[in-house]
């Protein structure tokens, strides 16, 4: 009895061994799973976060080719396959198929713009326009039957000149051109029948009163009878370019002719914008706010590391 008690004792150790093992293998593969489910968890939610992101960087991609109308949509899903950008040429474009975009906007409705195409442009009226028929040529239709390369670019140059968007540029160009400045005033001066004492653009810095333009010194002397003066004045005013007068002084003196004469020191300012380019913006994503932090302190020391060696070596 005493040796079937012990061989019983013995199995029911060995069952209850078997059932600890059993019950910590089954707690092993449970934690296991357990934190592989979050790590996966985790891991499909940061990618399903990125490809939303990368969703939403195409779709404006898209947006920004169709509403600048760079290329054409010919299934209408408003999406651009690499095989379409590939063949996407804007310049062969015809402007009609694009219509409501940018370029249509600009090439056909602002072109077509009465007001624009009113503004006087007394040097080139000549160029534009048939002293015949006082029309305006049809460049366009020039340059399409044009048998030269030559006289292509030539009627090219043409259509950009005697465009009415010229006033665009004309308005508020988009270099810091002196030249071209002196060729505008020299232009109201010739207008205003009469020649300045000194006129001279500047290089020195001046503060912009208006933020995002940029500005050329500019000083102005002249000594003429009251009639030329003030029609100097009224084309400065009707100047399609405009110019900010900091500082003026005007005084009245009579002439050895009996005629009151108008002295006119003046110092402005005219505008002009430098050029905009488009520049890409990169997002960081990060999978969770330590990973944030943590990526924030790698920064910040490796900024201290940096500084630091920049000191040894005296940069």
């Amino acid at each position: 009895m005493a040796e079937i008690a012990v061989g019983k004792r013995i199995k029911i150790s060995k069952i209850q061994q078997h059932m600890m093992l059993a019950v910590l293998g089954a707690s092993l593969v449970f934690g296991v799973s357990l934190v592989l489910s979050i790590y996966f968890v985790k891991y499909i939610i940061f990618n399903t976060t990125v490809i939303n992101e990368k969703d939403v960087a195409i779709e404006n991609y898209y947006k920004a080719i169709s509403n600048v109308g760079i290329c054409i949509d010919s299934n209408g899903d408003k999406k651009f396959t690499d095989r379409e950008l590939e063949k996407c040429v804007p310049n062969d474009i015809d402007v009609n198929d694009i219509q409501g975009t940018l370029r249509y906007n600009v090439l056909v409705g602002m072109t077509e713009n009465e007001d624009l195409e009113s503004v006087a442009r007394e040097g080139i009226s000549s160029t534009c326009y048939d002293p015949a028929t006082g029309k305006k040529f049809n460049f366009t239709e020039l340059y399409q039957n044009a048998e030269t390369e030559e006289a292509r670019q030539q009627y090219l140059y043409d259509i950009k000149l005697c465009s009415s968007l010229r006033v665009i540029p004309d308005a508020l160009p988009a270099s810091q051109n002196q030249e071209a400045l002196l060729s505008s005033m020299n232009q109201i001066f010739l207008l205003s029948g009469l020649q300045p004492e000194a006129l001279s653009p500047s290089n020195t810095g001046a503060v912009s009163p208006v933020n995002g333009l940029e500005v050329i010194p500019i000083s102005v002397s002249i000594k003429e009878n009251i009639l030329k003066s003030t029609r100097l004045l009224e084309n400065l005013e009707r100047s399609i370019r405009s110019f900010y007068f900091t500082n003026a002084t005007i005084t009245w003196r009579g002439g050895m002719d009996g005629q009151t004469n108008l002295e006119l020191a003046a110092q402005a300012l005219a505008f002009y914008t430098n050029q905009v380019e488009a520049t890409e913006t990169q997002k960081t994503i990060y999978a969770s706010a330590d990973a944030k932090k943590a990526s924030g302190t790698t920064a910040a020391g490796q900024t201290a590391v940096e500084k630091a060696e920049s000191k040894v070596t005296g940069k």
